[in-house]
């Protein structure tokens, strides 16, 4: 059994941009040695900093290796010898380096990064008529009827209700501006014109939300959300284009990484909305030393000073949150894409 992993850097030094490599019975290393899979040139990286292995599960799990700048999955760090899982997309961060997970092989892999499919959906193509996607075979795995009643926002967009659907409206801004801004910023348009574009979306949406229909049997909502935006961008860029005299002009070249660019963008909120849902449940001494120990990476010692807990209680709440984390993040990723 093996697993095929790519590390694509979403932010960092640009010593190193990308890696692909398969991960099978022996372990595959990342460190500042030339000896490991992945070398990352940078002194605050240990020589053997992590390691990625294959579960008894087929997963793929990645180890903190003892290393001094410490590995994060998810923005949560992973402690020495613990063995934690990373899927499609998850965010790794180590040292100076943040990068984007792409998993695929013989693990099970849930999150996949295709684009999608919704050209003939009547909000997609009211939102920008000159919007054109070759069409692809839908995914018959992405049918379940469950996904489709889970994605109540949805529903509360056509609800024909006026508190009903400005519910919606609202959940709908919150949930992913950030997300449409951040990658028209990452797409090279300055802040005034991102602020722009991400208007332009959540008009457009708010316009044709009485006839939008979520269809997910076309493709997750994050690949259609994506492509709305990349539409929004492209309008701009067009309407910027000289209106005379340059025949030949061309619209300016977006960034080769922007797929990665919005992923990481979607993880992100994804991993914000979870800790918001986590936290809710969690009384405020235990989640203080969850932010303390489990993601600035204070010892536990000190955090066991601060907290009035003991530094078996504090691991313990680590592994606790980390686990109902997950749990949450996995659901949204069913839900949204």
């Amino acid at each position: 059994m093996s697993v095929e992993v790519e590390l694509h850097v979403v932010s960092g030094p640009d010593t190193f941009e990308r890696a692909s490599f398969a991960v099978g019975s022996d372990q595959a290393m990342l460190g500042r040695s030339t000896e490991c899979a992945v070398v990352l040139p940078d002194a605050s990286i240990s020589r053997r900093h992590a390691a990625f292995v294959v579960c008894d599960d087929g997963s793929l799990g990645v180890r903190d290796l003892g290393s001094r700048a410490g590995t994060t999955v998810n923005l949560v760090r992973v402690d020495e010898d613990e063995t934690v899982t990373l899927t499609d997309r998850d965010l790794l961060g180590i040292g100076p380096w943040k990068m984007l997970a792409r998993v695929t092989g013989d693990a099970p892999v849930q999150h996949t990064a295709d684009p999608v499919d919704m050209s003939h959906d009547e909000a997609a193509d009211t939102i920008d008529p000159t919007a054109s996607t070759p069409a692809k075979k839908p995914d018959s795995s992405r049918a379940d009827p469950l996904y489709a009643t889970r994605a109540s926002i949805f529903i509360r967009l056509k609800a024909d209700g006026t508190i009903d659907r400005e519910l919606g409206w609202q959940q709908f801004a919150k949930k992913y501006s950030r997300v449409i801004a951040g990658f028209a910023r990452n797409a090279g348009l300055p802040a005034q014109e991102a602020d722009d574009v991400l208007q332009d979306v959540l008009l457009g949406f708010f316009r044709v939300s009485g006839a939008f229909e979520y269809d997910p049997k076309k493709g997750r909502f994050r690949g259609y959300l994506k492509r709305i935006t990349l539409n929004a961008i492209r309008a701009r860029h067009r309407r910027k284009r000289p209106d005379v005299g340059i025949e030949d002009y061309q619209e300016p070249a977006l960034p080769q990484d922007l797929d990665d660019q919005w992923d990481r963008q979607w993880t992100e909120q994804l991993l914000s909305r979870a800790m918001s849902e986590v936290r809710e449940d969690v009384e405020e001494k235990t989640w203080r030393a969850f932010e303390l120990y489990g993601i600035r990476g204070t010892p536990a010692a000190a955090v066991a000073d601060e907290t009035d807990m003991s530094e078996a209680a504090i691991r313990h709440a680590k592994m606790r949150l980390t686990k109902q984390l997950r749990a949450v993040v996995d659901r949204l990723r069913a839900e949204e894409g």
